[in-house]
């Protein structure tokens, strides 16, 4: 099997790991590549390949890092259908299925083609000035309007399968995936979405109405944002997954809605959604006896 590694490079355990699962997979007869970068990291030059080598013939990706290079890797794999297996390295690690721990009992269960796939939604938008398309975007947890580096209030008009939904003032708005509802999207109000749901997210950012509550919309309506900034002229930011901001002007409009393409991640069976829930939120706490 030929399997590309990520890694978030900056954090020594992550690397440690790589090196780990990359000595294990060569041991056994599986074909092994990553970045060029890496690969000197962890001591493996000869399964450095250049950025446009990455995919060709890969069978399986893995993610050895936290949700950040969770995202990053998914949004490579995701558009040539190659599923991701994330190792957790980092903080939280909501989107990735096994701890550093477990890796040499279900890693080889892996290999052999053991495990189930999931698949998942993933948003695509772009961003207009006039008829002129300025950016693209690809996300598998969110896709964020907001107010640029002044701060300030800033106004949007929101339309949703063609139809106007209404004016609103806030801070910003957020268009995430059932993946994402438990990223910045709960953090600002938003609801918890199962994964594998049909359905998006439109949560706004500090709303200055308290009318504008979050809106749950079935993954066939497409929304369009149309950017019209305030009365200072400020410029405004379009961010996919938490990547560099694309700056957009008043009369700018966005429009998203769900990728062609699905994320792919490698499930094992070893907890649910709701068992990822309880342990990530803490929502474990001890039980009163009556």
């Amino acid at each position: 099997m030929r399997v590309l590694l990520f890694s978030a490079i900056n954090r020594p355990h992550a690397v440690s790991i790589t090196r780990e699962v990359t000595a294990w997979l060569l041991a056994h007869g599986h074909q092994v590549h990553m970045s060029l970068a890496l690969a000197s990291a962890v001591d493996c030059v000869g399964c450095g390949v250049g950025d446009e080598e990455l995919m060709a013939g890969t069978d399986l990706a893995i993610s050895i890092g936290g949700d950040g290079t969770m995202l990053s890797t998914v949004r490579i794999a995701a558009p040539h259908h190659v599923p991701v297996l994330g190792i957790n390295a980092g903080a939280l690690g909501f989107l990735t299925e096994l701890t550093p721990e477990e890796v040499p009992v279900y890693l080889p269960r892996v290999m052999e083609g053991d495990y189930t796939i999931e698949p998942r939604m993933m948003l695509s938008g772009s961003a207009f000035r006039g008829d002129t398309v300025i950016a693209e975007f690809f996300a598998l947890n969110d896709m964020v309007v907001r107010q640029g580096p002044q701060g300030r209030l800033v106004t949007l008009d929101v339309s949703i399968a063609g139809r106007k939904l209404g004016r609103f003032g806030a801070d910003g708005l957020i268009l995430s995936t059932p993946t994402g509802s438990t990223a910045y999207g709960l953090a600002a109000g938003g609801p918890i979405i199962h994964p594998t749901s049909s359905v998006m997210a439109l949560v706004p950012i500090c709303p200055h109405s308290l009318s504008f509550r979050p809106l749950v919309i079935p993954e066939s309506d497409a929304v369009e944002i149309r950017c019209e900034g305030n009365q200072h002229g400020d410029e405004m930011l379009v961010i996919a997954d938490g990547q560099e901001p694309v700056t957009v002007q008043p009369g700018d409009r966005v429009i998203i809605h769900p990728a062609p393409e699905r994320a792919l991640l490698v499930k094992l069976g070893l907890f649910s959604f709701y068992d990822r829930l309880r342990e990530k939120l803490q929502w474990g706490g001890r039980a009163t006896s009556s």
